[in-house]
C-alpha cells in the first residue's frame, strides 16, 4: 500500500515527490506514462517571475522564488534570477506596463521603469532605437527545466521515492466518494491518497471518472538558436505581441510567441510560427535573420478559463489532489505548488490563502480570478 501515487512525471510530479520525500511523508509511486519531463516541462522557456497581476500569482510566485534559490543551494539546480525585461515600442503598451507596475508595488514587488542606458547594460545586443520604454523585474530569472527536473528526480529517488516509467494510468479507482489508488494495465495499485499532475492529460484521464474540469489544452510553440556569447541577460518581452526571448545556460537563444491554434489541437509544426516569431523579434534582435534556428517544438499551454491553475482537493472526492492548468506558468510555480500540495496531502489544508483560492470549486462558485500579463 502506498501512501501517494502522483500521477504524471513533470516538474510538477517530480517537485511534490521531493517535497514530501524531504519531510518523511511516507512510501510514494510516481508513474509517468512516457518518460519524465516529456509534457510541458521539456518545452518550456524556464522563465520564473512574480511580475504578474493578480493577488495569488504575485504572492505565490514571490514564495516560489525563495523556493528556486534554495534549490540551487541544496541541489545545484542552475538557476540565475537575472530578471525579466519587457520591451515596448508603442505608447499604449507603455502606459498598459505602468499599470502593471502599479499593481506589483502593492504586493512589494520592485519593478520599474528603465530607459535606453539600462537596457544596453543588462541586454546589449537589444536594438533600442525604436524603444519608447521598458519595465524591469530584478527579483525575475530563469532556470534549466533538464536541470532541476532531473536534480530532483535523483534526489526524491535516493530518498526511497519510487518511480513506473512507461506505464499509463488508465483510471483513478475511486470507491465510495473516495480514491483507493489507480488502474494501470487493468491491474490495481491500491493508494490512501492519489495526486493528478499529468498537465493536458489530466483532463482525458479525470473524464473516465467523470469527473470534469475546465482545461483546455493549446498548442504554443518555441524555437531555439545556435549558441552564442553574452547577448542579453534577462528574459525580454515585446509587449505588443506577447512574445518572448530567453538566452539559455548554453547561450543559445529560445524565442516563443501565440499563433492562431485550435484548443485540444494537434502538436504539429506550423511554417506560420517561424515566420511570426522571426519577423517580431527581429524589431528588437536585428541580427536575428542571420543566425540559424537549431530545433523548433511544440507543446502545450493547459490554460483554464481564468489563467490560473487548479491546485488542491477534488471535491467532492476524498484523497484525491490535482496541479494541473497552469496556462504557461507550471514550470515557474512548481516549488511553491509542490510546498502547497505537500501541506493539503499531510495537513488537510493548503499553507497560503492564495493557494486556497485556486481550487476546483472556484468555477462552479464564481470564485474565478482574473490575470493580464500572459505571454508566450
Amino acid at each position: 500500500m502506498y501512501d501517494l501515487i502522483i500521477v504524471g512525471g513533470g516538474i510538477i510530479g517530480v517537485s511534490l515527490a521531493f517535497k514530501l520525500a524531504e519531510q518523511g511523508f511516507g512510501k510514494i509511486l510516481l508513474v509517468e506514462r512516457n518518460y519524465l519531463g516529456s509534457g510541458s516541462t521539456f518545452r518550456c522557456a524556464g522563465g520564473i517571475r512574480a511580475s504578474f497581476t493578480s493577488r495569488e500569482h504575485i504572492v505565490l510566485m514571490k514564495r516560489s522564488i525563495e523556493l528556486w534559490g534554495k534549490l540551487k543551494e541544496k541541489l545545484g539546480v542552475k538557476y540565475s534570477r537575472s530578471g525579466y525585461l519587457w520591451l515596448t515600442y508603442r505608447e499604449e503598451d507603455l502606459e498598459k506596463i505602468k499599470g502593471y507596475m502599479r499593481i506589483h508595488h502593492m504586493f512589494g514587488l520592485d519593478t520599474r521603469l528603465v530607459g535606453e542606458d539600462f537596457v544596453k547594460e543588462v541586454a546589449p545586443y537589444v536594438d533600442t532605437s525604436k524603444m519608447v520604454g521598458a519595465l524591469f523585474d530584478p527579483l525575475a530569472g530563469k532556470a534549466s527545466p533538464f536541470d532541476s527536473l532531473y536534480k530532483q528526480f535523483l534526489a526524491a529517488k535516493s530518498l526511497g521515492v519510487e518511480f513506473l516509467i512507461g506505464k499509463e494510468v488508465t483510471r483513478i479507482d475511486i470507491e465510495n466518494g473516495a480514491a483507493k489508488g489507480v488502474l494501470i494495465d487493468g491491474e490495481k495499485i491500491p493508494a490512501r491518497n492519489v495526486a493528478v499532475t499529468a498537465g493536458a492529460y489530466s483532463v482525458y484521464l479525470l473524464e473516465r471518472n467523470e469527473i470534469k474540469i475546465p482545461l483546455t489544452p493549446v498548442p504554443h510553440h518555441a524555437a531555439l538558436t545556435e549558441d552564442f556569447g553574452r547577448l542579453f541577460d534577462p528574459l525580454i518581452i515585446d509587449v505588443a505581441s506577447g512574445a518572448y526571448a530567453v538566452q539559455t545556460f548554453h547561450g543559445n537563444v529560445l524565442m516563443g510567441v501565440d499563433v492562431e491554434e485550435k484548443p485540444f489541437g494537434e502538436l504539429s509544426v506550423k511554417l506560420a510560427f517561424l515566420e511570426k516569431v522571426v519577423s517580431v523579434w527581429s524589431k528588437w534582435l536585428p541580427w536575428l535573420p542571420n543566425v540559424n534556428i537549431l530545433r523548433y517544438w511544440p507543446g502545450y499551454y493547459e490554460m483554464t478559463p481564468d489563467h490560473h491553475p487548479i491546485i488542491g482537493p477534488v471535491t467532492p472526492f476524498e484523497n484525491l489532489y490535482i496541479a494541473t492548468g497552469f496556462s504557461g506558468h507550471g514550470f515557474m510555480m512548481a516549488p511553491v505548488v509542490a510546498e502547497e500540495m505537500a501541506s493539503w496531502i499531510t495537513s488537510g489544508r493548503p499553507r497560503s490563502q492564495e493557494a486556497g483560492n485556486l481550487v476546483l470549486s472556484r468555477f462552479e462558485e464564481g470564485k474565478t480570478v482574473k490575470e493580464l500579463a500572459v505571454i508566450g
